[in-house]
């Protein structure tokens, strides 16, 4: 329950806060690699494709463009522990997984805007799902 309303709440933030020359904030993403460590697997997988096909929806993407990426970052993720803060290079590789999908992006520029874009986010998403897990007492989370 907790998942879905940060992933509802996430995709209308990504929706409303403006793109950075076409990039926007990866608050989706994010948000699927900080609740990946945090959930068990069969969870995380669910929360990726929910996650990716609301990325899909919101940035008129092809469909399971975002959704094979999510799943891809959160599997990962999962497997092999990464820290939160690390995984904030993970935009960048999205950024690059968009460009062999879709034709006229400027790569280099998506990738230099997406690194500081992609810690931004990954900070602030970290700070307001702690401070919501604490308020909200979710012990079971942990």
């Amino acid at each position: 329950m907790f998942g879905s309303l940060a992933l509802v709440l996430g995709a209308g933030c990504e929706e409303l806060l403006p793109k950075v020359f076409g990039v926007g904030f990866p608050m989706l993403l994010m948000i699927v690699v900080f609740l990946s460590v945090r959930f068990g697997l069969l969870l995380t997988v669910f929360l990726a494709i929910a996650a990716g096909a609301l990325e899909d929806a919101v940035s008129s993407l092809t469909p399971m463009t975002s959704v094979s990426a999510f799943l891809i970052v959160a599997v990962l993720v999962r497997r092999f522990g990464l820290p939160y803060l690390a995984a904030m290079l993970v935009f960048p590789c999205y950024q690059l997984w968009l460009s062999v999908w879709m034709g006229g992006l400027n790569v280099f520029t998506r990738i230099l805007v997406a690194i500081p874009l992609g810690s931004l986010t990954a900070v602030v998403v970290s700070v307001v799902l702690v401070r919501a897990i604490g308020k909200a007492a979710i012990h079971e989370l942990e």
